[in-house]
């Protein structure tokens, strides 16, 4: 079992499923340390595209939202560490010649993820709109039964404000959508 699985502090990035050789295998990873906890909840929004127009930021936001839910008594599965697999995952695939949108990793790793009826709630951070990856996960996740909440910008900015100065937290949120 892993103790990665749940974020305890929002700088605790540690590498998982890395070396997974297909989106199918890192997903059972998942599971599995998923199964291990329970049910869970799970923060949704944008990472690679939409949100703040930056992955770093982004990730930022990723971190306090799921430190401040853990904070409050919330299980939090956090997709953070498998972020690195699915990365090498993606430029293996683009190295097979596939473009556009990797749709393994939601067809294949957050389908497998939700349809394993481990995640019962989704948060969704503002402007998860702007993500096509946030947008699916909201569709599967409410197929799947899962409640469904949006976070206020006061509630990110709460979040944030547990951990980092508050220049820099307003730097962050002025690239988010309310």
């Amino acid at each position: 079992m892993s103790q990665i699985v749940f974020a305890q502090e929002p700088d605790v990035l540690p590498l998982h499923g890395v070396t997974a050789p297909s989106f199918k295998e890192l997903a059972d990873i998942a599971i599995k340390d998923l199964r291990a906890y329970g049910p869970s909840s799970i923060v949704c929004g944008p990472i690679t595209t939409g949100g703040t127009g930056y992955q770093v930021l982004n990730l930022e936001i990723f971190n306090a939202v799921i430190h401040g839910l853990r904070q409050q008594g919330e299980y939090v599965f956090t997709q953070i560490p498998y972020e690195f697999g699915l990365r090498r995952l993606v430029r293996a695939w683009e190295e097979q010649g596939n473009s556009g949108y990797c749709m393994p990793i939601l067809e294949v790793f957050y389908a497998r993820l939700f349809e394993s009826g481990l995640i019962e709630k989704g948060w969704f951070i503002p402007g998860w709109q702007s993500s096509f990856g946030t947008r699916y996960e909201r569709n599967k996740l409410t197929e799947e039964g899962a409640s469904i909440i949006d976070l206020s910008r006061d509630e990110i900015f709460g979040f944030m404000r547990q951990k980092y100065p508050l220049a820099h937290v307003e730097r962050v949120l002025a690239h988010v959508s309310s």
